[in-house]
C-alpha cells in the first residue's frame, strides 16, 4: 500500500458516515459464541493474526529530475499486524471479497516491520522483526532532514519504523492477548553480538514446554526462549542437521552480518544484507508431534529434530522432504500441520530491494504445497508423498501469488458461519493481487471491480487442491490494509497464525488397503490417467512400490529401508552424493540463493541490465528495442504520461508516476483535470475537477451509528476518540495529533454554562441541540357527561346512581370531572365514593391469587 501524503483519515471519515443509520452489531453465530467467550481480549481461537508491510508515504510534489525515492519513507502509522475476525463469511465461498472485521491493529511505529507470527496457548501474539520487505536506511540530506540513501555511509541509520522503538533486527515483540499491550519480548543475539540487519524468520510455539522458537536469518541458528523471554539455547543446523543427512558441514563464517556504515551495504541488493549461506539459512518453523520442523534455503529442504519435554533440542535430526524448485528465488517461510498430520508449506519469493516500496518480492511464483504421510519404513520414519499437492493461490498469472503465509482454520457452514465442531477444515494463505485477472469473462463473473486487486488472505477448503488451470473460485478473499487500490504492490503480505481449540486428537492419514482383486501395479507400468504416484512410491521405470516401501536407487528396486549412510527422502533411498546438486535426489538450483532475484513467471528480463518487466507492460521503443512501461499498455502503446525512466532521471523529466504541471512534478494520482496538484492529505474529487480531503472507508460488512466508527473488541468508538492506529481513547484526542491517546489521566474540562458535549466530544451551544418534548402527565379534560374509553378518547358516559350522602372529602385533580379522581397510575379518572377510589380489577387480590375488584364496600 502506498499512499500520497498522510491522509487526514478520521476527520473525513466522520463526515463520510455522518447521517448513516448503520450500527455495529457483531453477533456470534451458533456454537461460535463459545470460541469467542474463551478469550475476552483482542484475540480468540479461530481469529487470524496476520503480518504485512505497513506501507510507504511518497511525496506528492517534487522538482523535475528529482528522485522521489529519496523522500519516500515507511508509513509509521500503517498496519504491521492485524487481528482478523474469521467467524462470519456471509455465504458460501464463491471468490467473493469478504469485509471481515479487524478488531485489533498494531502500527509500525510500535513494532516496526515484522513477518513471523505465532500465538501461544494463552492467546498472546508474538511477532519477529523481518527484512522480507526490504531494509531501508537514511542519512542527513542537504537540508539537514533525513533522506533515504541506497548505499551505506558513515552517518547512515535505519529508517524510522523499520524496527520497533528500542528494538532492532533481532527483536521479538509480544502483544498481550487480553489487553493488547505491546512489549519487547526478547532481542536475539549470538555470543553477545546482536543481529545486524538480516533480522529474523519464522516463529513457532511449543505449548508443552512453553517455549518459543525463532529462526535467526543472519547466523542460521534456531533460538529457544522461555515464557519470560529468557534465552534457553540454540540449535545449529549447519553442524547438526547436515551431519544427520550425511552432507558436508556448513559452519558460520567468522565475520557474519552486515554494516550499514560501509559502502558495501546496498539496500537494493539483498546479497549485501548479511544473510547466512543457503546451506544453513533457516526460515519457516513448526512444532508437531514433539518435533521441531524447519526449512532450509538450500534445495528448499525441510528437516525436523526431536524436542524433549522441557523443550530442549534432541539429537535425532532428519531430512523430511526436498521441495521441487520454484521458477525464481524463494524459500519455505511457513510450515503448518492439519489434524490429519499433513504438512503445509508456504513459499516466500526472494526480496527485491525495491527502492519505491512497490514490488517488494519476486511476483507470481509463491506456492502453497501439501505433503501427506503415505507409510513408514524401518525405524518409524515417515514416507512423505513423493510429489506434493498444490493449492491455486489468486486468479492472476499461474495461480502462484502467495506471499509466504499459510495456516489451518475452522470450516464453515452453508451460510458462511464458522463451525467450531469442524476443526481444521479450511486453509488460509497470504497473497498478492488475489482477485486480479485478465480474463474478461471471469471479471464479469467476479463483480466488485473495486475489489479485484486484493492483497490479503485467501481461504478455501483443505480438500480443494489445485486442478490444472482452474482458478480458485471456491474461495474467500479478505483485504489486509483496507487501503486504496495499488496495482503495483507485490509481496506486501507476510505470515498468518490461527489458534484452534480442537476436541479430537490429531489422526494420521494412512493408505486404505487395496480391494480384493485390484491390480497392485507392482513391477508393472502405471495405467494412464492414474495419480497413483502421489499416494505410492514409484520407480523411474514406472513401477509402483507396495505400501511402506521405498525405491532404493543403488539396487534399482523397492525395499523397506536404506542401508547406511543412505537416507530416505521423497520416497527414495538417497546417498550423500545423490543429494549434491545435480544428483538423483537433488532439487537444488541456483535460484534458492537470496542473491539478485530472477524474474517472475509473468515477467521478462529486458535491456542491458536485465530489468524485470511485467509481460503486459513491455513495448518497443523508438529504435525497436524492448522497453518497460510503468503501467499496462494502452492500445499497444505506453501511456505518455507514465514513462518508465531510469533512476537517474534526466534534469527536465518527471519520475515514473509523476506528471509535470506548473513547472513541478505532481504525483499523477494527486493531479486534478484542471492541472492542480492536490496537497498531502487531499485527493482529486470524483469528477477530477477539484481537490477534496482524502479518505477511505474500511471494507467492513458492519458499520456504526452516526458519529461513531468501528474499532476493536466489537465496539463502536466516537470518531473524536479514535487514533490513527485504531485505538479508542477514553477522551477525545488532539485533532492535531491523532497518533496516540491523550497522556492526561484526568477527564476533560466541563463545558461552559449553556453548553453540552456532543457525540464527537466537543462542547456546543445547548440552544442548537433539539430538546425532547416534555412528557404530558395529564390528558385533556372531557366534558362532564363524557368519560374516557380504552383508547383514551372522550365518549358519552352512561348515567350512574350517585351516592345518597355527599363525600366527606373529594380531591379533584385538574383534568378529572366532578365526582372523579385521578387513578393510582395517573392514567385514568375513576369514580370516587366517600373519598375512596373505586378501582379496576387487580391481580392477586384474593388468597387464591385470582382477580378481584369492584367497589371496596362489596356492592356490585
Amino acid at each position: 500500500m502506498i499512499v500520497s501524503g498522510r491522509p487526514a483519515f478520521l476527520a473525513v471519515l466522520v463526515r463520510a458516515i455522518r447521517g448513516s443509520a448503520c450500527a455495529l452489531v457483531l453477533t456470534l453465530a451458533g456454537g461460535a459464541a463459545a470460541i469467542a467467550q474463551s478469550s475476552p481480549g483482542v484475540y480468540a481461537p479461530g481469529y487470524a493474526a496476520v503480518t504485512g508491510f505497513s506501507g510507504a508515504v511518497r511525496p506528492f510534489q517534487i522538482e523535475p529530475g528529482q528522485d522521489p525515492n529519496l523522500r519516500t519513507f515507511i508509513d509509521p502509522d500503517g498496519p504491521s499486524l492485524r487481528v482478523i475476525d474469521l467467524r462470519r463469511m456471509d455465504g458460501p465461498p464463491s471468490a467473493q471479497p469478504v469485509g471481515a472485521p479487524k478488531p485489533f491493529t498494531v502500527s509500525a511505529k510500535m513494532i516496526g516491520q515484522v513477518f513471523g507470527v505465532a500465538v501461544d496457548d494463552k492467546f498472546n501474539i508474538y511477532v519477529a522483526a523481518s527484512s522480507a520487505y526490504g531494509i531501508a536506511i537514511v542519512a542527513s540530506g542537504p537540508d539537514g532532514q533525513p533522506q533515504r540513501i541506497r548505499q551505506g555511509s558513515r552517518d547512515a541509520t535505519f529508517m524510522a519504523a523499520q524496527w520497533g522503538p528500542g528494538g532492532g533486527p533481532g527483536s521479538i515483540w509480544k502483544i498481550n492477548g487480553a489487553t493488547g499491550a505491546v512489549t519487547l519480548f526478547a532481542n536475539v543475539a549470538t555470543g553477545g553480538k546482536p543481529n545486524s540487519a538480516a533480522a529474523l524468520g519464522g516463529l513457532a510455539f511449543d505449548p508443552i514446554s512453553a517455549s518459543l522458537f525463532v529462526a535467526d536469518r543472519e547466523t542460521g541458528l534456531i533460538h529457544r526462549f522461555g515464557a519470560r523471554g529468557s534465552g534457553l539455547g540454540a540449535y545449529d543446523h549447519g553442524i547438526v542437521g547436515t551431519a544427520a543427512a550425511g552432507l558436508p558441514s556448513a559452519p558460520p563464517p567468522p565475520a557474519a552480518g552486515a554494516d550499514i556504515s560501509s559502502p558495501q551495504f546496498d539496500s537494493a541488493r539483498p546479497e549485501t544484507w548479511g544473510y547466512a549461506a543457503p546451506a544453513r539459512r533457516v526460515f519457516g518453523l513448526a512444532v508437531h508431534g514433539r518435533r521441531l520442523y524447519y526449512a532450509i534455503a538450500e534445495g528448499l529442504q525441510v528437516y525436523s529434530v526431536g524436542l524433549r519435554d522441557d523443550g530442549s533440542f534432541g539429537t535425532d535430526a532428519r531430512l523430511e522432504v526436498a521441495v521441487p524448485a520454484a521458477a525464481a528465488p524463494s524459500e519455505i517461510s511457513r510450515i503448518a500441520f492439519d489434524d490429519a498430520g499433513r504438512m503445509y508449506l508456504a513459499e516466500r519469493p526472494a526480496p527485491t530491494g525495491a527502492q519505491d516500496f512497490e514490488a517488494l518480492s519476486v511476483p507470481s511464483i509463491g506456492r502453497v504445497l501439501r505433503y501427506a504421510v503415505i507409510g513408514r519404513i524401518e525405524g518409524g520414519k515417515p514416507i512423505w508423498q513423493p510429489l506434493p499437492d498444490e493449492y491455486a493461490i489468486g486468479l492472476a498469472a499461474d495461480f502462484r501469488n502467495g506471499n509466504g503465509g499459510v495456516a489451518i482454520g475452522y470450516s464453515y457452514d452453508a451460510d458462511g458461519k464458522l463451525n467450531p465442531e469442524s476443526c481444521g477444515g479450511f486453509v488460509w494463505s497470504t497473497g498478492e493481487q488475489l482477485r486480479r485477472t485478465a480474463d474478461a469473462g471471469l471479471i464479469a463473473r467476479l463483480g466488485r471491480a473495486d475489489a479485484l486487486a486484493i492483497n490479503g488472505l485467501q481461504g478455501n477448503p483443505v480438500w480443494r487442491v489445485r486442478r490444472g488451470e482452474q482458478p480458485p473460485l471456491l474461495s474467500y478473499f479478505i483485504d489486509y490494509a483496507d487501503a486504496p487500490f495499488d496495482s503495483s504492490a507485490r509481496g506486501h503480505l507476510g505470515d498468518i497464525a490461527i489458534l484452534r481449540l480442537c476436541t479430537r486428537p490429531a489422526a494420521e492419514l494412512r493408505m486404505a488397503p487395496a480391494p480384493a482383486g485390484a491390480p497392485p501395479f507392482v513391477g508393472s507400468p502405471i495405467p494412464p490417467g492414474l495419480q497413483i504416484c502421489k499416494t505410492h512410491v514409484c520407480g523411474p521405470d514406472g513401477s509402483v512400490c507396495p505400501p511402506s516401501q521405498i525405491w532404493i536407487i543403488k539396487t534399482n528396486q523397492c525395499g523397506t529401508g536404506c542401508p547406511p549412510p543412505d537416507i530416505v527422502i521423497n520416497g527414495q533411498c538417497c546417498s550423500p552424493i545423490d543429494l549434491e546438486p545435480g544428483g538423483a535426489c537433488s532439487s537444488r538450483t541456483p535460484s534458492t540463493d537470496i542473491g539478485k532475484p530472477m524474474c517472475g513467471a509473468a515477467q521478462t528480463a529486458i535491456g542491458a541490465d536485465k530489468q524485470c518487466c511485467d509481460n503486459s507492460q513491455i513495448y518497443s521503443g523508438p529504435n525497436g528495442e524492448q522497453q518497460c512501461c510503468a503501467g499496462a499498455l494502452v492500445n499497444g502503446k505506453c501511456d505518455p504520461l507514465k514513462p518508465k525512466i531510469p533512476d537517474w532521471a534526466c534534469p527536465g523529466c518527471c519520475a515514473p508516476g509523476y506528471t509535470k504541471t506548473g513547472g513541478k512534478c505532481c504525483l499523477t494520482s494527486q493531479m486534478t483535470s484542471t492541472g492542480q496538484c492536490c496537497a498531502s492529505g487531499q485527493t482529486p474529487s470524483a469528477d477530477g475537477a477539484m481537490c477534496v480531503p482524502r479518505f477511505w472507508l474500511p471494507k467492513l460488512s458492519l458499520c456504526c451509528a452516526p458519529g461513531f466508527v468501528p474499532t476493536g473488541k466489537a465496539k463502536c468508538c466516537a470518531a473524536a476518540n479514535l487514533t490513527t492506529s485504531g485505538e479508542c481513547c477514553a477522551v477525545a484526542v488532539d485533532p492535531q495529533d491523532r497518533k496516540q491517546c491523550p497522556t492526561q489521566a484526568s477527564p476533560p474540562q466541563p463545558c461552559k454554562r449553556g453548553e453540552i458535549r456532543n457525540s464527537k466530544g466537543a462542547c456546543v451551544s445547548a440552544t442548537l441541540q433539539p430538546t425532547p418534548a416534555p412528557r404530558e402527565m395529564l390528558r385533556p379534560k372531557c366534558r362532564p357527561n363524557e368519560r374516557r374509553d380504552a383508547r383514551g378518547g372522550c365518549v358519552a358516559r352512561k348515567s350512574r346512581p350517585m351516592p345518597d350522602t355527599p363525600p366527606a372529602v373529594i380531591r379533584r385533580p385538574t383534568g378529572c370531572p366532578p365526582g372523579f379522581v385521578l387513578g393510582p397510575l395517573g392514567q385514568r379518572c375513576l369514580p370516587a365514593r366517600g373519598g375512596r377510589i373505586i378501582g379496576p380489577p387487580v391481580l392477586g387480590g384474593g388468597r387464591d391469587g385470582h382477580l378481584r375488584g369492584g367497589p371496596p364496600d362489596g356492592r356490585r
